[in-house]
């Protein structure tokens, strides 16, 4: 029964370890703009084999992420975008894709739109947006821009594409990759938002739920001192049934 309750309590501890890991980053980043909050979920397994112990093993299922919109932030900035509904598509250094909430863009010498940390911004049709210096940029709610390019006084708004906007994939499998970035689940590809709203002059903030973090941190805490008195008194009671047996 002593090995029974030391290995459960172990398995726990490890779950419970993991799951600190995940409330102090989702805490450290309650201001991080476009974060989306990380979930850790486990279950509870009987040991199994020919003489399978008391108690159950704890298995980690893995992190999920928090997919529901942050809340949006006027800043009046031209290149700032909120997306609720939705994500801005971007591509990655390797040439890949990845979805981000955080609208804080910009444009970059070689006139391409980016993120803030440098990603090229991707257009509907999956290639980087370039746009000419401009005077005057609008972004409608739909993600399509246009201008006024400089040197161009009294003519016409010019249209310079559309942000490629991505409906949240099923599930919460989506990968962070660190700066507000998330990879999309293995075999998959970016689907268009058809009822994405695209805010111009605004950001969207961080989703996590900073009462809600500190409430888990709490309860997280208390069960990991548990734990880890379950472990010691297993340990006791072990050590003097090895005592019995050997007298």
């Amino acid at each position: 029964m002593a090995l029974g309750g030391l290995y459960t309590s172990m398995a726990g501890l490890e779950t419970s370890s993991e799951r600190l890991e995940t409330v102090a980053q989702n805490l450290a980043n309650v201001n991080t703009q476009g974060y989306a909050a990380q979930q850790t979920a486990a279950m509870a397994l009987p040991y199994s084999g020919t003489n399978p112990l008391p108690g159950a093993d704890v298995i980690a299922l893995g992190q999920g992420t928090d997919t529901a919109d942050g809340p949006v932030r006027q800043t009046g900035a031209p290149y700032d975008v909120a997306v609720q509904g939705g994500w801005l598509v971007v591509q990655t250094p390797d040439g890949g894709q990845a979805l981000t909430r955080n609208g804080h863009l910009a444009q970059n010498a070689a006139n391409l739109l980016t993120t803030a940390t440098g990603e090229p911004v991707l257009s509907a049709n999956g290639t980087p947006i370039s746009l000419p210096a401009l005077r005057d940029i609008t972004i409608a709610r739909d993600g399509s821009i246009s201008g006024i390019p400089m040197g161009a006084a009294g003519s016409a708004a010019q249209s310079f594409g559309k942000l490629f906007i991505a409906q949240t994939p099923p599930g919460t499998d989506l990968q962070p990759l660190g700066n507000s970035l998330y990879g999309l689940p293995a075999g998959t590809t970016p689907q268009p938002a058809a009822s994405a709203t695209v805010i111009q002059g605004a950001l969207e903030g961080s989703n996590v739920d900073q009462v809600k973090s500190m409430m888990d941190l709490i309860a997280v805490s208390k069960t990991y001192k548990l734990e880890t008195e379950v472990m010691g008194k297993s340990a006791q009671t072990q050590a003097a049934l090895d005592q019995i047996l050997m007298s």
